[in-house]
């Protein structure tokens, strides 16, 4: 209490702050209390990732001021921010692939022996502890450029654990965990909130929000919205300010159809070096189809096998069928195929380089002549994705890490547009988007659909596959378990004029399919 005011364990009042002249906050307030799981929700380009690297002190504010447990932050730095008390995990992570878990999680901050030597043994020790508090396994020995997306993803939360912070600030922690992970991390932050800790959760799944956060704050166009208990915010209402519009999420994308052509991809007992195993499917051109299952089933293996990323080992693969052998990505490339990868940063895009540039990284061949690349070329071709994409940038030479989230998920994927491939493979492509950019993939995937393309879309969120699918095929521990189609797993029981609980039911639907598919799984029983 300062004069009788309880003291916040975070207030930031009227921050804005400007790119290029593009503006990102505008007079923002954001208060959080200590012992507090408070959610910071809104779309892209909302603000959200920038407020949070102004409290973190990797952005100075153009104008404003931040209080940390009552005192101002005179200075704007990370390292001002950690001696406040404050630890932030980024959407995109900070960890060095080269360097061991322990020194990832201790970076800066390393143990010394009794010479002053740096004591890899101590933090490797420690780290372990830290990840037993989580009840999770990650070897603190290994490097983590081998880790899987969780495991990093887990390494960067102990990170930040690590530094007994007073404020934990978590962009998107959920993206890459499994189901079971999520549940650890949520017990866990549980504990810290009963110790007085103050956590700031950012994320744009609505039901972890709902089952985690005390309170929420909405920010739009870089503008706060509203804070409230998380009692006053349904889903619906949580949707309404985010958009911006009356909205029932992906319950109002208008499907449509498209007219199924013949087979364009097919898979015939197609085995990988661990996954998939012996997997048989075909995909015909205006068909979208999802591939389901559970983080580590060998969806995004099928997807690396397509792409040329990994070996076949066993059984054939077949383009508009005829075999091929995809034994690199110049060959997929080549042969129609083009990957949308699960990681944009660390495979997707030059996050230093320009909007434009990123987007003709694909199709370097079709924009130059005798060596030389046509600048009119590229900036046409850019210009048209940006349009056609509706991709919120400054300008064509803006660089991508001046984007959200969404938007370099779009510059992505306009980048294997460009290609016009016949297969287009989409592994997570909305991760970390808000519900508007995630209608406007799904609509984009229909009509690429609709002009006869082959498409493969993988996602963690049932509800993205069943609105953007025809069919979906359950993959577990390598092997394709079914294949449904779509219209298969609506409800005859739910009302016809309730899209939301059509969707809700058929995802219910599914879910317990998943379910199904991994017991046999484990029991031996497979589908060829």
């Amino acid at each position: 209490m300062i004069d009788g005011t309880p003291v916040h364990a975070v207030e930031m009042k009227g921050v804005s702050k400007s790119f290029g002249g593009v503006k990102a906050l505008v007079d923002v307030d954001l208060q959080v209390e200590k012992g507090e799981i408070h959610a910071l929700l809104g779309g892209n380009g909302a603000g959200k990732s920038t407020i949070l690297k102004v409290l973190n002190g990797v952005h100075a504010p153009d104008s404003g001021t931040i209080l940390v447990d009552g005192k101002p932050l005179s200075e704007i730095s990370p390292e001002a921010s950690r001696r406040a008390g404050i630890a932030m995990i980024f959407q995109e992570m900070s960890l060095i692939p080269t360097l061991t878990v322990a020194q990832n999680v201790f970076l800066t901050r390393e143990a010394k022996g009794a010479f002053g030597l740096i004591d890899d043994r101590a933090a490797e020790r420690r780290a372990r502890d830290l990840f037993a508090m989580l009840e999770v396994e990650v070897d603190p020995k290994a490097i983590v450029g081998d880790l899987g997306a969780g495991q990093r993803q887990l390494t960067e939360i102990v990170k930040a654990i690590s530094q007994n912070a007073r404020v934990l600030v978590l962009d998107e922690p959920s993206t890459a965990l499994a189901v079971s992970d999520v549940e650890r991390l949520f017990v866990f932050l549980r504990k810290l909130r009963s110790d007085g800790v103050a956590i700031i959760y950012v994320s744009h799944r609505m039901d972890e929000i709902a089952r985690i956060a005390d309170r929420a704050t909405i920010l739009r166009d870089g503008r706060h919205v509203v804070t409230a208990p998380l009692s006053d915010l349904p889903v619906e209402t949580m949707i309404e300010h985010i958009v911006g519009k009356r909205s029932r999420g992906l319950s109002d994308v208008a499907r449509g159809g498209s007219r199924i052509g013949e087979p364009l991809l097919e898979f015939d007992n197609v085995s990988g070096v661990t996954k998939p195993k012996n997997a048989s499917f075909v995909v015909r051109g205006g068909e979208v189809v999802g591939l389901a299952g559970l983080l580590g089933s060998g969806r995004s293996a099928i997807a690396r096998v397509i792409a040329g990323i990994e070996p076949i080992v066993e059984g054939e693969m077949r383009i508009a069928g005829k075999p091929v052998a995809i034994t690199r990505p110049s060959d997929a490339i080549e042969a129609g195929i083009a990957l949308v990868p699960e990681d944009r940063l660390r495979q997707g895009v030059i996050a230093e380089h320009s909007v434009a540039s990123n987007i003709a990284l694909a199709s370097l061949d079709r924009l130059s002549r005798n060596g030389f690349m046509s600048n009119s070329k590229m900036r046409e071709q850019s210009d048209s994705q940006i349009g056609r994409l509706r991709i919120k940038t400054a300008s064509r030479d803006a660089a991508v890490r001046t984007l959200s989230g969404g938007n370099q998920q779009k510059v992505v994927i306009g980048k294997w547009l460009s290609t016009e491939p016949d297969i287009l493979v989409l592994d997570e492509p909305t991760s970390g988007i808000d519900i508007g950019s995630k209608s406007e993939i799904i609509m984009l995937v229909r009509e690429l659909a609709k002009s006869g393309k082959a498409i493969i879309m993988i996602s963690s969120e049932l509800s993205e596959m069943l609105t953007a699918c025809d069919r979906i095929l359950v993959i577990a521990e390598g092997h394709v378990m079914d294949d449904i189609n779509r219209g298969d797993l609506d409800d005859l029981s739910a009302p016809e004029d309730d899209p939301v609980a059509r969707l809700q039911a058929a995802e219910r639907k599914l879910q317990i399919v998943i379910q199904k598919a991994l017991s046999r799984s484990e029991g031996g029983t497979h589908v060829h």
